[in-house]
């Protein structure tokens, strides 16, 4: 196991050069959302909503609990809420504007999650995979593709890889976005491992982060220490920074939101570690768990080399079943510490 604080500074090394950070080239890798969502090499597009039964909803049903809870196969009926309902609540406009989001990927990270479905080579900081770009590049060719969609186009989304290894970045995008597009929204997605590099960054970060515009998801790798050390591949001790990262994010004033991914290892123990997880998530915030969505893993192509791969390292994919993990989040432990009428809530409109 390594230690993923210092492999983040080396790839930052390597990710950022002359004001240009390097982002992953997308095309051709194999990965999820699939080909037919690369819009060049280096962008791709994400309907976080891409059901016809929500599109061709009003928005007052798509607002609806119809929405809400889990589907007939155990699973979320609205798998990703976020961006789409974090922007149309935190600008409140149609949901309908933010569901298609425009996408790039740092081409670096410090973790090797077992089940990601990036491809390792793009996220090796290598600019054999990627190539730089400005932040000014970067938003004219969110506006050229804005132009030519079809449908609404108001979303920068960073991903990555790692992009917190690089939060100039965020600043950068974010502010060019202001200068040409202001009615846009900035999606960030992150791993929360990089607390000592936010800190360094702390104020151009809080600018951002604290406007109405900009939403951050912060993934968490599991609900045990010992979980997280086997899905990324990290030292167990990162596992408790990611309690820390998410706080600091949310002191800076971040419209803060998370994931996590629907893994449990020892399926006896699967209730045990996602109550001590809840609880923890609690210390932070006493609504946290309530912004928190499980994340369904599925076998995209380059997810299925990274857990061969993993398996090979001795960090296979557990036995347990994503369904039952799903059954005991939502359906046992929210119960057991909220409300009802809680429960009945999208992740954006509970209050932190």
């Amino acid at each position: 196991m390594f230690n993923s604080g210092q492999r983040a500074q080396a790839l930052r090394k390597n990710l950022i050069k002359d004001g240009k950070y390097l982002l992953a080239k997308i095309g051709g890798a194999g990965q999820d959302p699939g080909e037919r969502k690369v819009l060049t090499d280096y962008f791709r597009f994400k309907d976080y909503i891409d059901k016809p039964s929500w599109a061709n909803s009003s928005e007052k049903e798509k607002r609806s609990e119809k929405y809400l809870g889990l589907d007939e196969n155990g699973f979320k009926k609205t798998e990703f809420q976020n961006p789409t309902y974090s922007a149309s609540y935190s600008l409140k406009r149609n949901l309908r504007e933010f569901s298609k989001v425009f996408t790039m990927q740092v081409a670096g990270c410090n973790y090797v999650c077992n089940y990601c479905f990036v491809p390792r080579e793009l996220n090796s900081g290598s600019e054999k995979y990627g190539r730089f770009f400005s932040a000014e590049e970067i938003v004219d060719e969110f506006l050229k593709i804005k132009e030519q969609s079809e449908t609404p186009m108001n979303v920068i989304r960073i991903s990555g890889g790692e992009c917190m290894i690089v939060p100039e970045l965020i600043v950068d995008v974010y502010e060019e976005m202001m200068k040409k597009s202001p009615d846009s929204y900035l999606w960030v997605d992150i791993n929360l491992s990089t607390l000592e590099i936010i800190k360094n960054q702390k104020k151009p970060l809080q600018k951002v982060l604290s406007q109405k515009n900009v939403g951050v998801v912060g993934c968490f790798k599991g609900t045990a220490k010992e979980d997280f050390s086997i899905i990324t591949g990290a030292e167990e001790k990162f596992y408790q920074e990611q309690f820390e990262t998410a706080k600091l994010l949310i002191d800076l004033g971040a419209d803060f939101y998370a994931y996590v991914p629907a893994y449990v290892y020892d399926e006896n123990l699967a209730e045990e570690k996602l109550e001590g997880f809840l609880l923890e998530l609690q210390k932070i915030n006493k609504n946290l768990p309530l912004r928190l969505e499980m994340l369904k893993i599925e076998n995209f192509p380059a997810a299925k080399i990274n857990f061969e791969l993993a398996k090979k390292e001795g960090r296979a994919i557990p036995n347990t079943s994503q369904k039952l993990i799903f059954d005991l989040w939502y359906n046992k432990l929210l119960p057991k510490y909220y409300l009802k009428s809680d429960l009945k809530k999208f992740c954006c409109e509970i209050e932190l």
